[in-house]
């Protein structure tokens, strides 16, 4: 019975041992995946100053948070600009889904396609963007059902913009006509494609897309003339009938291939920038946003729920993830 009792705790205590030893490699374990996790800190994605930017951003947040469990944040960088490609540069910020190349053509000249690059460029995000000038379709063509008359009914390129130039004229342009912009940072070059074309019109800078899309809001409830810049993806389209005035086709002799500037906006490959450490310091994360694509359509449909219902970024984009897996579980290492 004495022999029983000695082979039972000595079996209990090697059991014992056992787990212990267990334990303590698990605690191990786990210490080192948190100094593995505190190492790596926190992944930086960039927010910019338009709403399709800011929705792709928040459904890459969700994804890398909930099913990658990163740590991620964002922080603001103006669209293409100076302090966007320093902060890649740097790794104040590691990752900015999407850049219009002919908005930052020197910014790319110097930071990503120089002999000595500092900011990489991961590829394609899946959008094709293209700018424009663009009137609301009662403009030219009126809207019995409103009452309102076509004031402009000629315009379709910018070869018939002088003789409306007093239409679109406001106190601060007058006798010159007004092309609502939304802000010099954007290189649109709105002055320079005037004087090639010859039209007498002023850029007006509303400062931002939110002001800029408030007031050719305000002018379609009131049923009056204005012309505005604006891009394509863009949820204006879906929500106001609009019409694009026509410029001569882009060609690489034109900014920002070549000096030229009587022509219209070049279609644009809407890229992803990265710090360049990003694949050594968050490989998973990297795979992740290489994988990332959206189209034309998936922002649109994001960005007019948002727009409609009046939805914060990250609820609309949360709405999109939660009934989209079919498309972004490819993107998921």
């Amino acid at each position: 019975m004495k022999k029983l009792r000695r082979a039972l705790i000595g079996i209990s205590l090697a059991m014992l041992l056992t787990i212990g030893l267990a334990a303590g490699l698990a605690c191990e374990q786990a210490e080192d995946d948190a100094a593995e996790t505190d190492e790596r800190g926190t992944l930086y994605l960039v927010d910019q100053d338009w709403n399709g930017q800011l929705v792709m951003t928040a459904v890459a947040q969700i994804l890398l948070e909930q099913e990658m469990g990163l740590d991620v944040a964002t922080k603001f960088a103006p669209a293409d600009s100076v302090p966007l490609f320093i902060g890649l540069e740097s790794g104040d910020f590691h990752f900015v889904c999407c850049n219009w190349p002919s908005y930052s053509a020197d910014l790319l000249d110097e930071y990503v396609d120089a002999d000595e690059a500092t900011v990489d460029r991961m590829g394609p995000v899946g959008i094709l963007g293209t700018g424009g000038w663009y009137v609301p379709s009662y403009v030219i063509n009126g809207d019995p059902d409103r009452g309102i008359e076509p004031v402009a009914p000629n315009l379709r390129t910018v070869d018939d913009m002088n003789q409306y130039k007093d239409i679109f004229a406001t106190s601060d342009t007058a006798p010159s006509g007004r092309v609502l912009e939304f802000t010099p940072a954007w290189d649109t070059r709105p002055e320079e494609r005037m004087e090639a074309f010859g039209v007498d019109f002023v850029p007006i800078y509303a400062g931002s897309e939110g002001a800029a899309l408030a007031e050719v809001d305000a002018a379609f409830q009131r049923g009056d003339p204005v012309i505005t810049y604006l891009w394509e993806p863009h949820w204006a389209h879906a929500k106001y009938d609009l019409v694009r005035i026509e410029m001569p086709e882009w060609t690489t002799d034109c900014y920002p291939d070549g000096e030229s500037f009587d022509c219209g906006y070049p279609s644009d490959p809407v890229a992803k920038l990265i710090w360049p450490g990003l694949q050594e310091e968050f490989p998973e994360a990297y795979e992740f946003l290489s994988n990332f694509e959206m189209t034309n359509a998936q922002q649109n449909e994001i960005v007019l729920n948002l727009t409609e219902n009046d939805l914060p970024v990250r609820a609309a984009a949360q709405e999109w993830v939660d009934a989209n897996e079919s498309v972004w579980r490819a993107w998921i290492p």
